[in-house]
C-alpha cells in the first residue's frame, strides 16, 4: 500500500508541467532570497496569487520550491557581502564571510547548499514515515510547551557567548526590550511606542536585520573606501569541492542539525529562522572547534 502511494506521488511530481513549475519557482526563490531584506515568507506571499490558477500539486510544488530555494539563497550575500539574504542565514553570516576572506567561499556556499539538501531530505523522510504522529504532537502543544521552547531559544544566547557570558546576557536583555515594543497582548496596551502609531505593530525582523547587517556593512565599506576591497581577490569555483570530506568529518553535526530542524519545523509558529539560530548555538556549544 505504501509503495503504491509513493509511486503515485512520484508520478505526480515528475509530471513535465510540475517539473517546469519547480524550475521556474526555484529561479524565483533564488532571486528573492539573494536580495537582503526579501525573505522566503515574502517569496511565498508573492507566489500565492499565481497558484490560484494552478492545479493543487503544481501549486504546492511552487511554494515549497520557492521557500526552500530562498532560504538557501540567503547564504549568497551572506558569504559575499556579509549581508544575510534571509533571517535564517544571519546565524552564521560572520563565519561564512570570514571563510570567504580566506578564499574558501565555495566551501561556505557548498556547505549551505549540500547540507540544506541533506536536511531537507531528512525532514521529508521523517514526514513520510511519521507525519500523522508529528501532527498529533504539534496540535497538543499548549502554552506550557511553548514557554519551555521559548526558554530554550533564549538560553541559546548563553551558548553563543561562551567566552563572555555578560555580553550574551546584555544582548539577550536588549533583544527582549526590542521585542516588547508595540501593543501588549491581550490588553493591547501600547509599550514603548512614544505615541508613534508606526511602532504599534512592534519592530519587525526584516528592518532590524537590514539595520544590523546591511546598513552597518555599507557604513563600514564607506569608512574604508581609500583601502583596497578585501574581497577583490575572491573567486568562486566548484561549490561541491570538499563536501564529501565535510560529510565524513561532521556526521553528528549533520544529524543533530537535521533532527533539530525537523523537530522545530513541525511546531506551529516555529520555522527556519528559529531552527537556524538554535542549531548554530547547539553546534557551537558541542563542537571541538567552536
Amino acid at each position: 500500500m505504501t509503495l503504491a502511494i509513493l509511486s503515485q506521488a512520484f508520478a505526480l511530481v515528475f509530471d513535465p508541467y510540475v517539473l517546469w513549475v519547480i524550475v521556474a519557482s526555484a529561479a524565483f526563490g533564488l532571486f528573492v532570497g539573494a536580495i537582503p531584506g526579501l525573505t522566503a515568507t515574502m517569496a511565498t506571499a508573492l507566489l500565492v496569487p499565481v497558484t490560484f490558477f494552478m492545479p493543487p500539486v503544481p501549486a504546492i510544488a511552487s511554494i515549497v520550491t520557492a521557500t526552500a530555494m530562498a532560504i538557501f539563497a540567503g547564504d549568497i550575500p551572506s558569504c559575499l557581502l556579509r549581508m544575510p539574504g534571509t533571517p535564517a542565514s544571519a546565524a552564521y553570516t560572520d563565519e561564512a564571510y570570514a571563510m570567504t576572506k580566506k578564499g574558501q567561499c565555495e566551501i561556505a556556499l557548498g556547505a549551505g547548499l549540500v547540507f540544506s539538501v541533506i536536511g531537507g531530505l531528512f525532514g521529508t523522510a521523517v514526514l513520510i514515515v511519521a507525519a500523522p504522529a508529528l501532527a498529533e504532537i504539534a496540535l497538543q502543544f499548549s502554552s506550557f510547551e511553548y514557554f519551555w521552547l521559548v526558554s530554550l531559544g533564549l538560553s541559546s544566547a548563553v551558548f553563543l557567548a561562551i567566552g563572555n557570558p555578560l555580553k550574551g546576557v546584555v544582548s539577550l536583555l536588549l533583544g527582549l526590550l526590542v521585542a516588547s515594543v508595540g501593543l501588549d497582548n491581550p490588553a493591547a496596551f501600547p509599550r514603548f511606542t512614544f505615541g508613534n502609531a508606526e511602532l504599534a505593530g512592534g519592530l519587525t525582523l526584516i528592518p532590524i536585520m537590514i539595520g544590523m547587517f546591511a546598513v552597518s556593512e555599507i557604513i563600514r565599506n564607506v569608512a574604508t573606501m581609500d583601502q583596497p576591497w578585501e574581497m577583490a581577490q575572491a573567486s568562486i569555483g566548484n561549490v561541491f569541492t570538499g563536501m564529501w570530506t565535510l560529510t565524513k568529518r561532521y556526521p553528528l553535526a549533520i544529524l543533530r542539525g537535521s533532527a533539530l530542524g525537523t523537530a522545530i519545523g513541525a511546531l506551529p509558529g516555529a520555522g527556519a529562522d528559529i531552527a537556524a539560530w538554535m542549531s548554530y548555538a547547539v553546534s557551537k556549544k558541542f563542537s571541538k572547534e567552536p
